[in-house]
């Protein structure tokens, strides 16, 4: 960690923020930071070469020479999804995304740059859970030309949601591996995620619907879709309200709720001057630290390969602390002899702690599969009326289904829509579906319509 320095450029639809990390022997410290204004209109070549200038401006103003450069695009600039696999295909795991894509996504391989990360194994089941990011390359590809403004090669892409997931992880207080979520408000849009064992386990990002909306309307709908989606235990799930200055208040609209503990996010420990530069904070952390979330958009062959200067610059010093230590302890043999032996009668006690408390951490994982399995044969009946109701209340009136099948697998719908690849969020948001992918790729009829064969699971 010490010697790295990283550089976050975080691109919203009207701003960009951009943070500056150094690594220290004790911590990371933040360093230049800055938000900019920008304009949402134009191609997007264009603000990309904005956003280039300013990231070069002040790269110069404060004499930066960062080792890794990561950059963050909105949320709804991509495509994410949850995924059931095979443990059997996790060698070959980007083979098998790229071959099947069309059913995750309504573009095809060539059309996009995905990229995944294991968030579960079930070895009892033989399958994992894959969190699985994809975004049309026309929508990265402008930004890959920050390389030649910034005069040094680009280390990753990935969207605001893991970054703010990030430094989540890495300011936490020690306080365990429970889950926690967070509700990031930026301009009209509300980017919602959930925190279990430190990684991403449900994303997704809201849009006020006009200029008469209120972030507070905004922030109610993202707390009841946590509430829907947190599915564990009784405690209250602590979800951190990301919001200006100006918003804070809000906070106390919702402390009172039975399931959530809501509050603000402590920024004192990264020194950080607003909830605004918290995904810049998180992009520019990848330069100094390892992290949970390993997400980047950035094709394999245009990224910077990391610097080994930190690393030799810790070997020397390691290697110079071990002469002089050596030196100083000719006459502590004995003494170092006594202390190794105690640590070793400690380390063998822990270990067997940990043994004991790996194998109840496997007890809890079967019990909780057994309930799961429970709850699934409780829900499993809906009524067909139900889930005709359910499906008129959320596909809109573009749309229309020509072909509605039940079976023992789920439900298949076949139509038309002026956009099909809308169709997937709006059942996925339902509690009563899940596991929503395309059967087939999408065509065009004669009149521009969208063709779509759509599967999911009740319950």
């Amino acid at each position: 960690m010490a010697f790295q320095t990283g550089l976050g450029i975080d691109i919203g639809h009207l701003s960009v923020a951009v943070a500056h990390t150094r690594g220290s022997v004790r911590k990371v410290r933040l360093g230049a930071h800055r938000v900019y204004p920008l304009d949402g209109e134009g191609p997007p070549e264009e603000k990309a070469g904005l956003i280039g200038d300013m990231a070069a401006d002040f790269m110069k103003e404060n004499r930066l020479s960062p080792t890794g450069v990561f950059v963050g695009i909105p949320r709804d600039r991509v495509i994410v999804r949850y995924v059931e696999l095979p443990l059997a295909v996790r060698e070959n795991l980007r083979d098998a995304l790229g071959y099947e894509m069309e059913k995750y996504v309504p573009f095809s391989r060539d059309e996009v740059y995905f990229d995944f990360q294991v968030l579960k194994e079930d070895k009892e089941a033989g399958t994992m859970r894959v969190l699985l990011v994809a975004v049309r390359q026309s929508s990265v590809a402008p930004y890959f030309a920050l390389t030649e403004r910034l005069g040094v090669k680009l280390s990753g892409i990935e969207i605001s949601s893991t970054a703010i997931a990030n430094y989540l992880n890495h300011a936490r207080d020690n306080a365990g591996d429970e889950p926690r979520a967070f509700l990031f408000l930026r301009h009209d849009r509300l980017e919602l995620g959930l925190l279990k064992g430190n990684r991403l386990t449900y994303s997704r990002v809201l849009k006020g619907r006009g200029a008469g909306s209120e972030e507070r309307d905004l922030i109610s709908e993202g707390l009841n879709i946590l509430k829907r989606v947190r599915g564990d235990g009784q405690a209250r799930l602590r979800t951190f309200l990301c919001v200006s200055e100006s918003e804070s208040d809000m906070v106390e609209l919702f402390r009172e709720d039975e399931d959530l503990e809501v509050c603000l996010p402590d920024l004192s420990g990264a020194g950080l001057p607003t909830p605004a530069m918290i995904p810049a904070w998180g992009l520019a952390l990848k330069g100094v630290v390892n992290l949970p979330m390993e997400i980047n958009l950035l094709p394999q062959g245009l990224r910077k390969r990391p610097s080994k200067i930190g690393y030799y610059s810790m070997f020397f010093l390691g290697a110079m602390v071990v002469l002089t230590a050596g030196a100083w302890a000719g006459g502590t043999v004995f003494r170092h002899e006594q202390t190794v032996d105690r640590l070793d009668g400690e380390l063998k006690k822990l270990t067997g702690e940990a043994v004991k408390i790996d194998q109840s951490r496997k007890v809890c994982e079967r019990l909780t599969k057994r309930i799961d399995y429970l709850n699934s044969l409780r829900q499993g009946g809906s009524p067909v009326l139900s889930v005709i109701k359910e499906l008129s209340q959320r596909i809109p009136k573009t749309a229309w289904v020509s072909s509605l099948t039940f079976s023992e697998k789920g439900l298949e719908l076949e139509g038309q829509a002026s956009s099909a690849s809308e169709l997937i969020s709006l059942l996925d948001a339902s509690p009563l579906f899940h596991d929503v992918v395309f059967l087939s790729a999408i065509t065009k009829t004669r009149d521009g319509k969208e063709r779509f064969r759509i599967g999911l699971k009740l319950g």
